[in-house]
């Protein structure tokens, strides 16, 4: 039996989850986004001593690796990769508009989506899906009128995790990723090899970074 830990800081709720082939084995969340880093190793602790599970015994750490809140996503990466430096385990990213795309019920299977995740006011990270499930393009940042104006010349359905995007878009499918789903898409990648390299790795963050600068006297 394969055991994998799963890392998610990227947003506001934090949340660790130990799981196998079989189960979700444990997890953890924190709706704290202020100090994701420094309860995320005593709660990966806890879940491993609560299942009698080592950190060298596991099969893959993976981690929600964006879009999102660009100090959370470098909370969980780095956390993983000294998890997997220090005892050699694979490293498996996900990308959350993949996640949320895999997630999609049966009967909007094989058809053209378009999965938005709010970056700043007025701005979307977008991720076009083709009929056959497969990624279009690159991720990209869309406004508003730029989103519109896609869906009125290629069509597709609209799909998003936050409910407060409904004011912005009418006809938006909401999806919420269970955890069950979550460890299903991680166990495909296992399988699949779709390891990262472990020194590359740098997280998904897309957007750029504002740095407010001090004055010097």
């Amino acid at each position: 039996m394969h055991h994998f830990l799963y890392i998610d800081t990227s947003s506001s709720s934090s949340l660790v989850m130990l799981f196998n082939e079989e189960k979700i084995l444990s997890f953890r969340m924190n709706e704290q986004q202020s100090n994701h880093g420094q309860v995320i190793h005593q709660q990966i602790e806890d879940m491993l001593n609560e299942k009698t599970i080592e950190i060298k015994d596991l099969n893959a750490v993976c981690v929600l690796n964006g879009p999102g809140s660009y100090t959370g996503l470098r909370i969980s990466l780095s956390t993983a990769k000294g998890y997997c430096y220090a005892y050699n385990i694979p490293l498996i990213l996900i990308n959350k508009l993949d996640l949320i795309h895999s997630c999609t019920p049966p009967e909007l299977r094989h058809q053209k989506t378009c999965v938005i995740i709010k970056a700043r006011e007025n701005e979307y990270f977008s991720a076009v899906f083709s009929a056959d499930e497969q990624r279009e393009g690159e991720i990209c940042i869309q406004n508003n009128q730029e989103l519109l104006n896609q869906r009125q010349d290629k069509g597709g359905i609209l799909i998003a995790e936050d409910l407060s995007l409904s004011d912005d878009f009418s006809d938006l499918v909401i999806i919420l990723p269970k955890m069950e789903q979550i460890s299903q898409l991680c166990i495909k990648y296992f399988s699949a090899s779709k390891h990262a390299d472990l020194f590359s790795s740098e997280p998904f963050y897309l957007k750029n970074v504002f740095i407010n600068k001090t004055n010097k006297l």
